[in-house]
Formats: structure tokens, sequence, C-alpha cells
């Protein structure tokens, strides 16, 4: 009798025991899905924000977003509710005195959550938009239920891209690519295609369709007019390559107002030699027998030392030769093409970047290293990416070619908007990466695509009611 009632004691103790445990569980399990739940909720309302800027790239000057903050304009000290207009004497900067007090989204996210904005402008400190988002449940007063996220978004640049081109994009079997592929439209309307049946590690969009038996890696994406979503949902209009036109212009009116400039009609070219010390060595060249610069090596006068201009702007009247070990952030513009000459990198990854636009072609040498490695952000504006030998828009050979493949192997590290598209058939083996610092560390006075944002910076902050 007496084990009989130890045995019903504990058992009684063990039920007790599991009913604790499981009412434990499926209070954590609650708490999860809710916190969960939350942190879609705040993803829901950065998404929403971006989605703003790309109609109205000044939309945070123009509104107040339905979910957002009170604001106090530091000009006039005028109160802005949520949903109401922002207007141009209230000026660019503002405070959120009275918190988190605009929660929006209940009846959009129909899942009960709700979440709330705080919008900081770009700054000479921090030139990007800073989005403050925070969700909860509906009414939900405890902070611990809260998710908070910190996101800093930017205007997406042309270095954003591996390869922008407005001609075919094809890519063999054995290419892999690491950054994001785009054809546009060309100025004779005509939509142009990605072929990619290598490895994608980044997304492929084309106006005029994608194919090929790519290998999509990392959350890579196909985008065309036939998928879902389409291009047009995360590139909202064709990219204009002419806008990149302007980019030449801000180039050479920035160098002559604190940068550099070299413009003689008497010189073929200029070759710029950048140095660890922040300095590049500038040195005018002239044709070597009358014969074109990437056909044989210029002859060259001294070098000048010049220090690296704090604006990083530019310009060269005449075709540019460049090489070296860049100490600084430094955009080149030409008002006809630039060689890459030799050996080009950075002294610190991640801190250091170059930009090359040229009017016409971006060239590698037939005189350049057999082994070439080099690495910078590109614009060809009105011709190719390519190295010497045959010209892909006109067809030609040129003068003097050795023939392709008579150099071992280039590798290029940047990112590449061409207009007429290229190749780098001078080389046997052929390796473009796409520099991620890109992502975060564009060159000086490089376009922005119109209607695109970039995340540059996410992260998850401890949620206040402040």
């Amino acid at each position: 009798m007496v084990l009989v009632l130890g045995m019903i004691v504990l058992l009684s103790v063990l039920g007790m025991s599991l009913i604790d445990v499981m009412q434990g569980e499926a209070s954590r399990s609650r708490t999860e899905i809710k916190h969960d739940t939350a942190f879609q909720a705040a993803e829901a309302g950065v998404d929403d924000y971006i989605a703003k800027l790309i109609d109205d790239r000044l939309y945070p000057s123009h509104f107040v977003h339905p979910a957002e903050s009170t604001r106090s304009s530091t000009a006039n000290g005028r109160l802005v509710g949520a949903a109401q207009p922002w207007l141009q004497a209230d000026g660019s900067a503002w405070t959120y005195p009275n918190g988190k007090d605009a929660w929006y989204g209940s009846g959009q996210l129909g899942n009960g959550y709700e979440y709330n904005l705080e919008i900081f402008p770009p700054s000479q400190v921090t030139p990007m938009i800073r989005i403050l988002s925070t969700a909860r449940p509906v009414g939900d007063s405890d902070v611990r239920d809260w998710r908070e996220l910190e996101t800093f978004v930017r205007p997406s640049s042309v270095s954003d891209y591996q390869m922008i081109a407005d001609a075919n994009i094809t890519y063999g079997s054995t290419a892999t690519t690491y950054g994001k592929i785009y054809a546009g439209v060309d100025a004779n309307n005509v939509a142009h295609t990605v072929q990619h049946d290598g490895v994608a590690y980044g997304d492929i969009s084309a106006e005029g369709g994608v194919s090929g038996n790519t290998s999509l890696r990392n959350g890579a994406q196909r985008y065309d007019r036939t998928t879902t979503p389409s291009i047009r949902d995360v590139i909202r209009s064709p990219i204009n390559f002419n806008s990149f036109l302007a980019s030449l212009v801000d180039i050479r009116s920035a160098a002559g107002a604190g940068g550099l400039v070299e413009d003689n009609a008497s010189v073929d070219a200029w070759w710029l030699t950048f140095q660890p010390t922040g300095q590049v060595n500038v040195q005018a060249c002239l044709k070597n027998g009358g014969k074109p610069i990437g056909d044989r090596l210029p002859l060259c006068g001294a070098p000048t030392p010049v220090t690296l201009p704090s604006n990083g702007a530019i310009y060269i009247g005449q075709s540019v030769i460049v090489s070296g070990t860049v100490n600084g952030r430094v955009t080149i513009g030409s008002a006809v093409d630039i060689y890459p000459g030799n050996t080009l990198t950075y002294a610190q990854s991640g801190d250091d970047v170059l930009g090359l636009v040229a009017s016409h072609s971006v060239i590698v040498p037939q005189w350049a290293p057999t082994t070439m490695n080099w690495r910078a952000a590109t614009i060809a504006q009105s011709g190719t990416f390519r190295s010497y030998g045959t010209d892909g828009q006109t067809g030609q050979t040129e003068p003097d070619f050795i023939g392709n493949g008579r150099l071992s192997s280039m590798t290029f590290t940047g990112s590449t908007a061409t207009y007429g598209g290229g190749s780098m058939g001078l080389f046997q083996t052929r390796v473009y990466q796409y520099d991620t610092s890109l992502l975060y560390l564009p060159p000086p006075w490089f376009p922005t695509l119109q209607d695109a944002y970039t995340i540059v910076i996410s992260r998850e902050l401890t949620a206040t009611a402040r």
C-alpha cells in the first residue's frame, strides 16, 4: 500500500513538472514568434521608406512619413506630425522631441504589428540617410517586446555593379561573377541581354532578358521583364547611360576648383603613377614613332610629384596612363582614353579608392606586363572596356596588334560601366572580380543611379521608447 501511494505521489510530481515544462516551452515559443514578427515588421518599415525614396529622392524634405515621429524643425522650431508636409522653410535638419509618438502599419501589415520611423538626413560626417525603424505588437508598451533596426542607405552608384553595359553581355561556363550585372537599352532603343552560363553571386538584370544555365549563389536572382519580381521592381526605370556623361563635367569643374588639371594639346598622353605616400608622379608623354598609345610604350618626360587633391578630382584633357599604389580617394577623368599601364593597387583596401572615367574607352595596352593586376572602378562613356587589338565598336583591328592570347593573365578587381561592351582578348587568362568595398566606398564624383538605393549597413539596436 505504501509503495502504491509512493508511486502515485511520484507520478503526480512528474506530471506537474511536465506541465510546467510544456507551459514554459509554449511561453518561450510565443515570445520567439512575437520577437520574430516584430523584427519582420521593422524590416517592413525600412522597405517602405526606401520605396518612398525611390519614388521621390527628396522625400525626407517633402513629407513626414505616416509612421514617423513628430519632427521639430531646427530652422524655425515648427512641429510637424506624421503624414504631414515638410515645408522648404523648415530646413534640412530636425529633431524628435516627443520620442516614438507615431505608430503605423497595423492595417497595412495585417498581422497585429506596427512600426515607428525616425529619419536622419545626410551630413558631411555621415553622407547617408539613417533610418531607425522600431516595431511592436499593436499597442504593446512593453519595450522588451519591441525590435529596433538601424539602417544606412545611399543613392546607388555605378560602382555598385560589377558590369553595366549598353550592349549584350556574355559569360561562359567557366566564368564566376561576384557583383551585380546589368544590360541596358542603347541609344537606338535596343534592349540588351545577359547570357550567363557560369556561377553568379550577384543579381543579374537585363532589359532584353536573362538567359543561360546559371548557378545562382548567395541569394542572387535574375531580373528581366518576364520574372517575378520583374526588373522594374528592383530598377524603377532603365539605367540611362547618357546620364553618366555629366560625371566628366563634374570632375572637370571640381578639378578646376581645388583639384588637379593637366591639359596641353602638344602632349599625347599623361602618365600618372600613384605613390603609397599619397602623391602621384605626373609625366607628359609623346607617342613613340607616331604609334598609338596602346601599341607602343610612349616616350615620357621627367616625373613631377604632386600631392593628391583633397577633393579627389583629377581632370586630364588628353589620354591618361595609370599605374602604381593609390593612397587616397580620387577619380581621374579623361577627355579621351584611359590606359592601365602596369600594376594598379591600393595602399589600404577598404580605405583607398580609384575611379577612372574615360570620355571614350578604357584600354589595356599591348605593352602591359604579361601578368597584369589592376584595381579601379571604371566608366567608358562612349567606347569600350577592352585590351588593345580589336575595337568591337568599329570591328577594326588596330595597328601592329600582336594577337589575342599573347600575354599571360589579367586580374581586374573593381567595377565596369561600358557603353560598347568589350573584351580583354590580349590575355590567355582573364579574371574579373568585383570590389565589394565599392558598396560602401564609391569613388568621388562617380555618378549615382536614379531611382535606386543601396543599403550600406543594417544592424539591430536595443529598442527604446525615445
